[in-house]
């Protein structure tokens, strides 16, 4: 059988496209399943796990085609402990500085939108002290913040009432990331986490300290548009920068954990990001096992109902027979796409509920082609002459029957995949999925909720758009060049 499938699609150039795009889901999806663990694929509507991300950032390759016109964007950088590029110590009679130095070669035309450096700190008897601080590409070094660790305890509750900068909102969950730096303290382990945002008010009052060394006012600017600022006018000054981080620490205890230094930037990974600062190459990874687990689950279960019952009504015939069509004219009588929507609302929006409505509703269509193959094939002279012989019902129709629906039947299980990933998808875009699975539809969602298409972020709408249609035309493609050898051997 394998074999004759195979030699089906290579009559058919159709059939090859199809498998080529099959073959090319499937490495996606063993892929996905192998490299990237279960505990990551559900963080997809976390919005703390993405927080280190840009929000609403363009493909990093979008620079290729800009650069044509002259044009850069800034590229989103993270830099993490390991990329420090200078890590270096000094001691005094009753102190320690631990130094680490990131490099950030600068050479956009525009500014960064912001920058964030979240960092964890192993806190000894006696609180540390922070300082950070930027040496510009001509020269001049700002120091941007300095506090200590145990002022910030202190002012742990003032910073619960910070202003907002910025909201993170997905199903109901919000992320503030607020203008003063956040802190958790770890009392078990002993260890503080903080993030300071370059809108934190410590970091503006810093820069207060440096005006008059601007041909401009910057009475109102954003840090970022007066560290990366040149003196005589508000433009980006390109070159290299150092941003150095000193932990000054009193005791043996002390000892700096982790540090990100995150420059945001308009453009970063394969295909950008979205307005969650979710990554959309991401999402399509997670969502292709959704896509094909729901396609071919409803596929096989309703092509196997629908196979048999439309056999047995067909073969049986009588008042068996015209009941169960009765059954099957009932199914396709229903207007399924707003019983869904309504089923919807009213029992959740459970992936596993939506897989069974697909197939409650997918098996009809197949089960009157096949009674209607039955009723012709039953009354063949060899089936005829099968039960004078005395040949059973049963072994009838798994001899002479059921090899001969076996074409059509392929077919039609391949035509259903696409069926119940377009349904899923229309749903998902209707916000009647399930949120808690990432689904290219449910992606959709997301992005017309929020307006891409209007703001024109394309990389949030194609990559899901593209997928849906290459999924589809997959098994749309290798179910026409089965059901196109079943119609010419029947014609024989």
């Amino acid at each position: 059988m394998v074999n004759r499938i195979i030699l089906i699609l290579k009559s058919y150039k159709g059939g090859i496209l199809g498998v080529s795009l099959l073959l090319f889901l499937v490495i996606i999806t063993f892929y996905t399943i192998i490299n990237i663990p279960a505990s990551e694929r559900s963080e997809w509507n976390n919005p703390s796990y993405w927080i280190n991300y840009p929000k609403n950032a363009a493909p990093y390759w979008t620079n290729y085609f800009m650069e044509l016109f002259n044009q850069k964007l800034p590229e989103h950088k993270i830099f993490t402990m390991n990329d420090a590029i200078v890590r270096n110590y000094s001691e005094g009679t009753d102190y320690k500085i631990e130094n680490s130095t990131f490099i950030y070669d600068y050479d956009f035309e525009t500014f960064p939108p912001a920058f964030s450096i979240p960092y964890s700190i192993q806190v000894g008897d006696i609180p540390p002290a922070v300082e950070i601080s930027v040496k510009r590409p001509d020269g001049l070094v700002f120091v941007i913040y300095y506090n200590s660790l145990e002022s910030l305890s202190n002012g742990l509750d003032d910073t619960n009432g910070a202003n907002e900068q910025d909201e993170i909102q997905s199903n109901g969950e919000i992320l503030i990331e607020s203008q003063n730096p956040t802190v958790k303290d770890d009392v078990s382990t002993n260890v503080v986490s903080q993030r300071l945002f370059s809108s934190s008010r410590e970091i503006t009052e810093a820069l207060s300290d440096y005006t008059n060394l601007f041909d401009f006012s910057t009475n109102g600017l954003p840090a970022e548009k007066i560290i990366f600022s040149d003196t005589k006018s508000n433009v980006p000054l390109q070159g290299k920068y150092e941003f150095i981080f000193s932990l000054y620490s009193f005791d043996d205890n002390t000892d700096l954990k982790d540090i990100l230094w995150i420059v945001e930037g308009k453009v970063f990974g394969v295909l950008g990001t979205d307005d969650f600062r979710r990554d959309i190459s991401f999402g399509i990874l997670i969502g292709t096992p959704v896509a094909l687990l729901i396609g071919v689950t409803v596929a096989i279960t309703s092509t196997i109902i629908g196979l048999f019952y439309g056999l047995i009504s067909g073969y049986k015939g009588g008042r068996t027979g015209g009941f169960m069509v009765i059954i099957i004219d009932i199914f396709l009588s229903v207007p399924t796409m707003v019983l869904f929507i309504i089923l919807s609302l009213n029992y959740g929006k459970s992936i596993l509920f939506l897989i069974g409505l697909f197939i409650l509703f997918g098996w009809p269509g197949l089960a009157l082609i096949n009674r209607t193959f039955s009723v012709q094939i039953k009354n063949y002279p060899y089936v005829e002459a099968s039960k004078l012989m005395g040949e059973s019902d049963f072994r009838i129709v798994i001899r002479h029957i059921v090899p001969q629906l076996i074409p059509f039947t392929l077919a039609n299980f391949a035509l259903s995949v696409p069926a119940a990933i377009l349904g899923e998808a229309a749903l998902s875009f209707l916000g009647f999925g399930d949120p808690s699975f990432p689904t290219w539809g449910q992606m959709l969602q997301d992005a017309h909720f929020s307006s891409a298409e209007i703001l024109g972020y394309w990389w949030w709408i194609i990559p899901p758009g593209l997928m849906i249609s290459i999924t589809s035309m997959a098994f749309i493609l290798i179910g026409r060049s089965l059901e196109s050898k079943a119609k010419f051997d029947k014609r024989r």
